[in-house]
């Protein structure tokens, strides 16, 4: 198991250099995923929100309420935990978190980094309220900017899950090839997802990252659609036998030590109808235009427009996906997508899918989705299940 201290202590020190260079005194972050990467500790239940405290000068902070106490002195890589609250003989700084924060920021702060696009309106007033001196300062951008490009430890926790992911799959194939609905496939490849787990990761959390009034303990899932309800994107399995002339949709997520991939294999039952074929062997084609594509340098812009060309060629232009790909790692759908107008370049380290895919009411959906690492010369897919045409 690889020490994860050296990697949050070098992600710490960039977000220093950010700071600095944006003249920013100290941030205040309070988003599950983004507390993670620079502690990783994961409370998974965030009634009492965690949140990774960096000013200047000073020791990097994590702030816990007292219940999060001994969890958080046992998983996170941080040697200055604080608490606020109350729970048993811990003792807190304050009753609250910004009365803690108001003992571990100078108070004339002249600007706090915060994250615009998670925080909430009244955590900012309160924040302004501790601060009244400060500006705040978005830092959404930043931080998304440094997680795109994972370091050693992330690559190794997505490869982990790729291993769960590629078993989800292929144990849901296998069951409706038995003649299992979907519900009952999905609910196969789920166990088979745990007893790996068991036998091989033990040792790493499969929780995912909580909102304030919900908590996911377990975030290894199978789940599938058929025929036009793949059109809804995501939805719950149901009790639909395959039937002749069918596409079938299983998608598998899992996430290792807090890092997540994903898997998904378009099945055809039996002889389907022209379009869905036509769609098909277009997905695979464009599929295979994206890939030949993924090399340091490249622009995501074009991966997608090249994909779409080939749609556009199998006469599917009506029906094009807003992307054709998204980043993976702490977020099921993390920055950058694969899209138009995407002018990222692709770097060593990136993480993020290639499914390019259609879908529309009338047709189904036809979608295959690998997770793929970005090398120095090309790319390696973390998904190893075989992505050629997949009949029952």
């Amino acid at each position: 198991m690889m020490n994860a201290k050296p990697y949050t202590a070098a992600r710490i020190e960039k977000m220093r250099a950010i700071m600095e260079r944006n003249g920013i005194e100290a941030i205040v972050l309070s988003q599950p995923e983004n507390v993670f990467y620079f502690t990783n500790f994961n409370p998974i239940l965030t009634s009492h929100p965690a949140y990774f405290l960096l000013a200047k000068n000073q020791e990097p902070c994590l702030l816990v309420h007292c219940i999060r106490n001994d969890h958080a002195h046992e998983d996170s890589t941080m040697e200055n935990i604080q608490l606020y609250g109350a729970w048993g003989n811990n003792v807190a700084l304050s009753e609250n978190a910004n009365g803690a924060m108001e003992q571990l920021i100078a108070a004339d702060v002249k600007k706090i980094g915060v994250e615009f696009d998670f925080i909430s309106i009244s955590s900012c007033k309160a924040l302004q309220k501790s601060f009244p001196s400060a500006k705040l300062e978005d830092v959404s951008h930043d931080i998304a900017m440094m997680k795109i490009v994972k370091d050693a430890y992330e690559i190794d926790l997505c490869r982990k899950s790729a291993e769960l992911v590629d078993l989800g799959v292929s144990t849901h194939i296998e069951c409706l090839r038995k003649g299992m609905n979907e519900a009952e496939a999905c609910t196969e490849g789920q166990y088979r997802m745990r007893r790996a787990w068991h036998e091989k990761f033990q040792e790493y959390e499969v929780a995912g990252f909580s909102s304030k009034e919900q908590a996911q303990i377990d975030s290894l899932c199978v789940w599938s659609m058929a025929n036009e309800r793949i059109a809804y994107g995501c939805d719950c399995p149901r009790d639909h036998v395959p039937a002749q002339g069918d596409l079938i949709l299983p998608m598998s997520w899992a996430r290792v030590g807090g890092y997540c991939v994903e898997n998904e294999r378009v099945v055809m039952v039996g002889k389907v109808s022209e379009t869905r074929e036509r769609a098909y062997q277009a997905m695979l084609e464009a599929r295979g235009k994206v890939f030949s594509m993924i090399r340091p340098g490249e622009l995501f812009e074009n991966l997608y427009l090249s994909a779409m060309e080939i749609f556009r060629k199998y006469g599917f232009g009506d029906i094009l996906p807003g992307r054709c790909g998204h980043g993976m790692g702490l977020s099921t759908h993390e920055f950058p997508s694969v899209t138009k107008g995407n002018q990222l370049k692709l770097e060593p380290g990136m993480i993020f899918t290639v499914e390019p895919g259609l879908m529309s009411r009338e047709l189904g959906g036809v979608r295959h989705s690998d997770t793929v690492l970005v090398t120095d010369s090309g790319f390696e897919s973390l998904t190893k299940y075989r992505n050629d045409i997949i009949t029952i």
